[in-house]
């Protein structure tokens, strides 16, 4: 997959050591042992992100009182 600029962005098996890796714009980002790994890794991050978002708006509607 290709970005604006021509690099390519994206998730890649690279085959010589079964890890995946995270490219974005050309640059490794991250690497995972497994596609397992890497779903685990991101669901976490978008529970952060949810929990995150959650207590923004708790603390908005607070402050209106």
């Amino acid at each position: 997959m290709a970005d604006r600029t021509g690099a390519e962005t994206g998730v890649f098996l690279k085959k010589s050591s079964g890890e995946y890796l995270v490219i974005w714009r050309g640059r490794e980002i991250c690497r995972y042992a497994s596609i397992e790994a890497f779903v685990d890794a991101h669901l976490e991050g978008l529970q952060a992100l949810e929990d995150a978002q959650a207590q923004l708006l708790e603390s908005y509607y607070r402050d209106l009182k």
